[in-house]
């Protein structure tokens, strides 16, 4: 028996061979990264799930990313005055043309954690007002007007572009709560101490999920890189991948 591909599958083969048959081959293309955040960045060995997934989505249509570590908070902004071709971890809020945005290629899940024995009880975002918070870089845009709204009226709020420091502040006590993703403070929590913190914190789920995607220079490149993503997470590469950096 021949093997049956269908109607639908077919037209989507077919429209990204003439998305990519429009786009120079063999590119070298200058990423804007954010620092160091496994699991999603990890600058040593430049990998890490966002990198991996974004290397193996070019390489599909024959292109190569050098990756630019920056803070993240300069990353739009190199975009937006053309020194990289793209830049990772974007999102609507952002101050990026929403036609330079690529699908949603990974979603974030931030969170404000406490140490447990604290015994903080946060209902609402309102609560943060009083305490005091560490967060990343970009947070006040990043999660909302509530958000921002409340660290205004916190006795201290500050932004850092290295997560690490985040973490290493809460665990020495120095300060009341962190907001960062939930994934990123296991990895970096257990990096640190050499055993899983969870059972020493406190996870108090404020926010929806963050969903981001990359921002393009060239639209072309950004609707051959759709086309591409769209297939990759439908396959089984895309699962282990998750699997390997111990993503749901």
């Amino acid at each position: 028996m021949r093997p049956y591909l269908s109607a639908a599958v077919l037209r989507l083969l077919m429209l990204i061979v003439c998305v990519i048959s429009h786009v120079a081959a063999g590119k070298t293309l200058d990423v804007a990264v954010g620092w160091t955040k496994p699991p999603y960045v990890i600058a040593d060995g430049n990998t890490g799930f966002e990198l991996d997934l974004v290397r193996t989505v070019f390489d599909s249509i024959g292109h190569e990313i050098i990756p630019i570590y920056v803070p993240y908070g300069r990353s739009h902004a190199m975009l937006k005055s053309g020194m990289v071709d793209l830049t990772l971890t974007m999102n609507n809020k952002l101050d990026i043309d929403s036609n330079k945005l690529s699908d949603v290629y990974v979603t974030y899940q931030n969170v404000a954690i406490s140490l447990r024995s604290a015994d903080l009880q946060l209902n609402s975002v309102s609560d943060l007002q009083y305490h005091t918070v560490v967060a990343f870089q970009n947070a006040a845009v990043v999660l909302g007007s509530e958000f921002k709204q409340a660290i205004n009226q916190s006795r201290l709020y500050i932004e850092l572009p290295d997560q690490q420091k985040q973490v290493e502040m809460l665990l020495l006590g120095n300060t009341a709560l962190v907001v960062m993703d939930i994934n990123i403070f296991r990895h970096i929590s257990k990096e640190l101490k050499g055993t899983d913190q969870t059972d020493n914190v406190d996870f108090h789920y404020l926010f929806p999920a963050s969903p981001y995607r990359a921002g393009f220079k060239d639209l072309e490149v950004k609707n051959a890189f759709n086309l591409a993503l769209q297939n990759f997470m439908q396959s089984d590469q895309y699962e282990w991948l998750k699997y390997r950096y111990g993503l749901k």
